[in-house]
């Protein structure tokens, strides 16, 4: 009887710990997909590490920027900006975090055509408490969705 309990207790712990370690292995690095309205620009900045998690969503239109960190998504403020966007330009983005911490993203776009911009090679840099500084090499891509059809 012994034995049998002690079976019965290990398969209700197995049954208790299966769904959160599926969630965990399921769960994946950076943000979900994100929607750019009809009519607005974004910009995307992915991790160039596989598997290239979106560290970085902007909507250029509306000021808004969502950024992937330390497993949790953080709703940050930015002033709106406009193209158009050259090959040869320099991207600089700063971001303050709720914690009063600056993510800055430094980059150059690689290529631009009418309503894209592609940033093959940018930085994020990050500040950390005592003085250190990580950085995370990125890639991205600023796009403009075209309005709907009326």
């Amino acid at each position: 009887m012994n034995r049998l309990a002690s079976k019965g207790f290990a398969a209700l712990v197995f049954l208790l710990v299966l769904p959160v370690m599926a969630k965990a292995k399921d769960a994946e690095p950076g943000l979900p997909p994100q929607d750019l309205p009809a009519g607005e620009c974004g910009a995307f900045f992915w991790d160039r590490a596989e598997p290239n998690p979106l560290r970085l969503f902007e909507n250029e239109s509306r000021g808004q920027a969502r950024l992937w960190q330390d497993g949790e998504i953080l709703e940050l403020g930015t002033t709106a900006r406009s193209g158009p966007y050259a090959a040869g330009q320099r991207v600089s983005r700063a971001y303050r975090l709720p914690s009063g911490e600056v993510i800055s993203i430094e980059g150059e776009i690689t290529a631009a055509r009418e309503g894209e911009a592609v940033i093959g090679r940018a930085l994020l840099r990050r500040t950390l408490p005592g003085g250190a500084e990580e950085v995370s090499p990125l890639m991205g891509l600023i796009s403009c969705r075209e309005a709907a059809d009326r």
